[in-house]
Order: structure tokens, then C-alpha cells, then sequence
């Protein structure tokens, strides 16, 4: 069906539309992975390793496949794991007009949930009878809470439960037994009750769209051969991060039985991390299948760190270091390793900053990604240093970087956004960021428009204000939003901003007065406060981190892992946390290239895997590593070491710098 629709004489001039010259897909040596993968239009898992293009070769296919593809009733179906990912791909197509085409119908590009909802869970609750008003975990549990008993909410907290088990996975409203509450308690009952009374008045959790389309396929299966004949063709970048429920629902879709969809899946098993422990990955349909097309040659980064990395993979493969890219006039730096003790721990990122200064040309500074991660970014009340991002940066704030959970008011929404574009200088994310707060402003004064669509928030907000006086105090916050780049003074949002803010969720919501959750979720953002012993150079709304204090001539981002997960940066500091154990002390043995990979021989020559925990340790971390073009760093505990380790990481390549001793010395 789909011959000749990528033919080898549209490779060069795709590769060309990427920015990457006509011979971007060409072989290397004897090395035609891409250019092979570029050609391939039959069912096939693309295990693409860190930096490989993936993403840039899905856009290259579907531009090619625009120009051909003449078909009015069917369509592509492009499926991403992110809304992240989704927007990086609708941003590449839009550079032609044939890859215009394919945002609209009959093809469909979207995150998985987007896809589920619009075309099974959405029409199947409607046909049902609901109005579906918003998708939002975070806004559901909340609405549900509300409406428990307040004995019920005091048996909950006794026993330990929070709102998320609030959420069903049956479509009576039902689960698994909750904590100690059986379907025959009092307090089940009543959970059961307030889930049905929130969806019966619009609210749902994210997942819960899963138990609805399952049920329209259960009554309907006519649905599948529909929604086959309608997307004959289906991409899904992020594979490795697709749950089971996504999976499961996925393969039935397309894959199960007759007559399956062409199916080609982009990812790497390697980097399958989950933004919950609760999370796993799917047991229904595995990536990668058995139909592998390996894509080991790296762009983002060079041999060196390739070499130093490649062993934290849990699956062995091959990495080919061909970077870094040539947008930044540097060199590759030697990897580091930056020691402390619980005296010095507060002293690592003015050190990684130093290093940075001492490495990296002026331009290179001033255009540059430069970050600072953690696996764990949530302080505990355990005292192992360093448990979190919290004991390197004690003002650090954890909800500006937790992509799943939902801004709790204004200033978090613009705060989230200035972190996401630091550096960057795209504006996008801060407009579409400030109409979703108005969104959600609008929602808590009491509006019945919903927030389900799949257009931008900023595109909703500009429709449903049309050209009244709200839409010109829109777009009047807009200019204060744009013109202080999102970092807003109290005085200047009580004088310029709220007034304009004010006038526009009346608008939406249709209320005269705003009630008191509404201005709470306006509060301004309060001054930043010095914690006591900690440097002044900490933004804690934006958590920027920017050296020296006074004249600051670099900006490092902080976050979790999770958080930068399919970045590209210049530099990446990994900084060691606290899980169980101290993550990378646990992972010394493959920093000193005593193991390598998810498994090891034990005594009796048997091949044994490591624990899970390990494993996912190692995935984390390979995510994290794998981020820089030019410089990784790592920081970890000086008592982690002997001088005999520390003469083997030297002789391995490592620069080791100690922050126990002052600067110089």
C-alpha cells in the first residue's frame, strides 16, 4: 500500500529540510542505519540510542510522506508520550506547507491521551450522557475530596491514603481493594460515591480515559476496523515510555487480529523511566519487538563520553559518539567528577559554575544549556546529605519542575514556563502558559466552557474572547507578561497585571465577583526570601541558579532527571541523591568499568540480572548522562571513594575536583 511513497531521491532533500545538509541520512563508513530506517514503511521498532535523531527522522518521513500522500479519507496517525514532544513535532512540520497538511484532517498528530480521548472516550462518556468539562487529575481528586464525608477523609488520612486513590479503574467507579477498605466498608462506599458524582458532573482522571474507551470497544469492536480504515499508517515516538494501559489499548487499536495497521515505533529501551515509582512499562505489547531496526550512532555527543556512558545501559548496544553538533564553537571538555562532604555540599554549584566559566568561551556562555539534575528533588525527613536537590539548593522549589502535576496559581504557571525556556528565548511557552492559568482561573470562578480541545490554550482564549474589551486586556497582559519575560514584581502585578487578569476570567467564567479561591489563585508571588547560610544566586521562582551573584555571566537550570528527559544540553552536572541508597555510590563499580550493563556472571558462570531497583537506577542515570553534548559532570560524596578509586577514575578519563578544599588551592 505504502510503496514508493519515500523513494531514495527524497532523502537528500529531507535531510536538507532538517537543517542537516543534503548528506544528513547518507551512510557513515559502513554504517546505513539511517538512511535504511528512513526508507522503511513496513511494521518495525526503531531502537534509536541517545542523540541518534529520532525525532528529526520521524519528522523527515512525514514530510515526505505529505508530498505523496493523496488520500481524502485516510490519514496518518502521528502519536507522542509528551505534549513536549507533540509540540517539537507539529513545530518541524510546519516548515512546509505538504507538512502543514498533516495537522489536519484525516491525519491526526498528538500525544496518546489526546488521541484516546478525541476519538473513543470523549464520544463514548457524551453518548452516555455526560458533559465532559475537564481531563485534569490534580482538579478531579481535589473536586472528589470535597465531596467525601468528613469522616471518610479523616478514616483516609488515618490510614495513610492520599487523594489518588480516589481514582477508579473500573467503569461502576470501582478498584482494587483500597489500603484496608473493602467494597463492604462504609468508606468504599463513599469513595465510590464521590468518583461517580464527580464524573457525572465533568471531571476525570487522565487514565480513566483508558476505562472508558476499553468499554466503547467492548460494546462497539466495529470501532477498531474504523479507526484502521481511517489510519492505515501509525507512528509512535517514545515508545519505551508507554505504560501498559497505553500499550494494551494501542496494539488492540491497531495491531491485534486482522488486517493491523503499518505500525512504526521510535524509542529507547534504555531510557524507559517512569515519573512514579507506581509506573511500570507495558507486559502487553514490549518495546522493542522482535522486528528491530538498531540505531546506535550518536549526534549529540563524541566518542569520549559515549564510552564513559554506554555502560550504564541496561540493555547492552553499541553507541557511536558523532557530536557534538557544530552550532557551538567549543570543543568536548573532560568529563568531571566534583567531590564534597556535608560542609561543602552547598558549595557544588558555585564550583560547577567556576568550572563552567573556566571552559567555555563568552558566546559559548551566553548561548549555552548548561544544568544541574538530581534523581530525587524532594527534601524527606531523612537526614542522608544529599538526600535531594534540596541540600545543594535549599530554597529549590520541586512543583516548578513537576511536568505531571498541574500549577497551583498564576505565578506557578509563569514560574513552570520561565524554567522550560530558560536560556532559549522562545515566548510560545509563556503565552500559551499565561492563557492556561486564565483557564484554570476561570475554572475555579465557576465557568462551564471546559478545557477540552486540541487547539493552544492561547488559541482558546483568543476565541472565546473575540475582540471585546477582555480580548484588549488580553492581550494588554500579554505585553506585561512578554515585556518582563514572565518574571513579574509584586508592584508591577497589583498596578499592571491583575487588573487585566481580572477582567479576562470574569469574562470566561461569565462572574461578576471572583470568589476567594480565584484570588488566592492570583496571589502575586511573594519576594524571595534568603535561607538562612545559602548564596543569594538562587531564582526560587524559576529555579535558576546564576553565577557570580552580582554580574552573572552563566545560568544553570535545576531539576530532576525526569524533568530533562530527551533534552540536548552543553554541559550537565548529575548530582548524587538518595533513594534506598546514595545512587551514584551504588553505581560505582560501572563508573570504575567493573560492570557494564543490567546484569552480571556470577561464580558459577550463570548470567544473573541485577535487582529492579538497580536497574531502574541505571536507566535514570543513563538519562541523566546522556543529556550533554560537551561536558558531563557528576557530583558525589568524597567518603564514596579510596585514593585507589580515585587514581582508576583518573586513569579512565575523569577530572576529579575537590570542593572540601576552598577554590585555587
Amino acid at each position: 500500500m505504502f510503496a514508493n511513497l519515500i523513494r531514495e531521491e527524497d532523502v537528500p532533500w529531507a535531510a536538507a529540510l532538517m537543517g542537516l545538509g543534503e548528506d544528513g541520512f547518507a551512510p557513515v563508513n559502513s554504517d546505513s542505519s539511517r538512511l535504511e530506517a528512513m526508507l522503511r514503511l513496513d511494521t518495525v521498532d526503531f531502537e534509536a540510542c541517545p542523540g541518534s535523531g529520532k525525532t528529526t527522522l520521524l519528522v523527515a518521513k512525514l514530510a515526505v510522506l505529505a508530498m505523496r500522500w493523496s488520500d481524502r479519507q485516510q490519514g496518518i496517525c502521528v502519536l507522542s508520550h509528551t505534549n513536549a514532544a507533540r509540540n517539537e513535532i507539529n513545530s518541524k512540520l510546519s516548515n512546509t506547507a505538504a507538512g502543514i497538511a498533516l495537522t489536519r484532517y484525516p491525519h491526526f498528530v498528538g500525544t496518546i491521551h489526546s488521541f484516546i480521548n478525541e476519538f473513543l472516550a470523549l464520544p463514548w462518556l457524551r453518548s452516555k450522557g455526560f458533559e465532559v468539562r475537564c481531563v485534569d487529575t490534580p482538579i478531579a481528586l481535589s473536586k472528589r475530596w470535597a465531596l467525601l464525608p468528613r469522616k471518610t477523609r479523616w478514616a483516609l488520612a488515618r490510614a495513610n491514603l492520599a487523594e489518588t486513590c480516589l481514582i477508579y479503574t473500573q467503569p461502576n467507579y470501582g478498584s482494587e481493594k483500597i489500603g484496608k477498605f473493602g467494597p463492604h466498608t462504609h468508606t468504599y462506599q463513599a469513595i465510590v460515591k464521590a468518583r461517580q458524582e464527580c464524573s457525572e458532573q465533568g471531571y476525570f482522571c487522565f487514565d480513566e480515559m483508558f476505562i472508558w474507551a476499553n468499554q466503547l470497544l467492548d460494546q462497539h469492536p466495529e470501532a477498531i476496523s474504523t479507526l484502521r480504515r481511517r489510519f492505515p499508517l501509525v507512528f509512535i515516538d517514545e515508545a519505551q515510555d508507554n505504560s501498559e494501559a497505553q500499550s494494551a489499548l494501542l496494539h488492540r487499536i491497531f495491531c491485534e487480529g486482522e488486517a493491523p495497521s503499518c505500525r512504526q515505533r521510535f524509542g529507547d529501551s534504555n531510557q524507559a523511566i517512569y515519573a512514579s515509582s507506581k509506573q511500570s512499562g507495558a507486559t502487553t505489547d514490549i518495546f522493542p519487538s522482535e522486528n528491530v531496526h538498531p540505531m546506535p550512532r550518536s549526534y549529540r555527543f563524541g566518542q569520549e563520553l559515549a564510552d564513559h556512558v554506554k555502560g550504564l545501559g541496561v540493555v547492552p548496544q553499541p553507541l557511536v559518539g558523532d557530536g557534538p553538533p557544530n552550532q557551538l564553537d567549543a570543543d568536548p571538555k573532560t568529563p568531571t567528577i566534583f567531590l564534597f562532604d556535608d560542609e561543602s555540599v552547598q558549595a557544588v554549584l558555585a564550583r560547577y559554575s567556576q568550572h563552567l566559566l573556566d571552559n567555555f568561551e563568552a558566546d559559548a556562555l551566553a548561548t549555552g544549556v548548561f544544568t544541574a539534575v538530581a534523581g530525587v528533588h524532594e527534601l524527606g525527613d531523612d537526614d542522608n546529605v544529599p538526600r535531594a536537590m534540596g541540600h545543594y539548593v535549599p530554597s529549590y522549589d520541586p512543583t516548578c519542575v513537576r511536568k505531571e502535576s498541574t500549577p497551583g496559581s498564576f505565578a506557578q504557571y509563569l514560574a513552570r514556563a520561565r524554567f522550560e525556556t530558560a536560556g532559549s528565548g522562545n515566548t510560545d511557552m509563556l503565552v500559551n502558559a499565561t492563557a492556561a492559568a486564565l483557564l484554570a482561573a476561570s475554572e475555579l470562578a465557576g465557568s462551564t466552557h471546559g478545557r477540552i480541545s486540541r487547539k493552544s490554550p492561547h488559541r482558546r482564549v483568543l476565541e472565546m474572547l473575540d475582540d471585546n474589551d477582555a480580548g484588549t486586556s488580553y492581550k494588554a497582559l500579554l505585553e506585561v507578561v512578554l515585556t518582563h519575560q514572565g518574571d513579574i514584581s509584586t508592584p508591577i502585578w497589583e498596578t499592571e497585571a491583575l487588573i487585566h487578569i481580572q477582567a479576562v476570567v470574569r469574562q470566561l467564567s461569565g462572574a461578576a465577583q471572583l470568589n476567594g479561591d480565584v484570588i488566592a489563585f492570583l496571589t502575586a508571588l511573594q519576594p524571595q526570601t534568603t535561607v538562612e547560610g545559602e548564596p543569594t544566586n538562587v531564582a526560587r521562582a524559576d529555579n535558576l541558579f546564576v553565577y557570580p551573584p552580582n554580574a552573572p555571566q552563566v545560568r544553570i537550570r535545576l531539576g530532576s532527571i525526569h524533568s530533562v528527559k530527551g533534552e540536548t544540553h552543553t554541559a550537565t552536572l548529575v548530582l548524587e541523591s538518595f533513594y534506598h541508597r546514595h545512587h551514584l555510590s551504588e553505581l560505582k563499580p560501572w563508573l570504575l568499568g567493573t560492570k557494564s550493563g543490567g546484569s552480571w556472571i556470577n561464580r558459577r558462570g550463570k548470567r544473573v540480572d541485577e535487582g529492579s531497583r538497580m536497574r531502574e537506577r541505571l536507566k535514570l542515570h543513563y538519562v541523566a548522562m546522556t543529556r550533554p553534548t560537551h561536558l558531563l559532570c557528576l557530583a558525589m560524596r568524597k567518603d564514596s571513594f579510596d585514593e585507589e578509586e580515585l587514581t582508576t577514575l583518573a586513569t579512565r578519563g575523569w577530572m576529579i575536583i575537590d570542593c572540601c578544599t576552598p577554590a585555587g588551592t
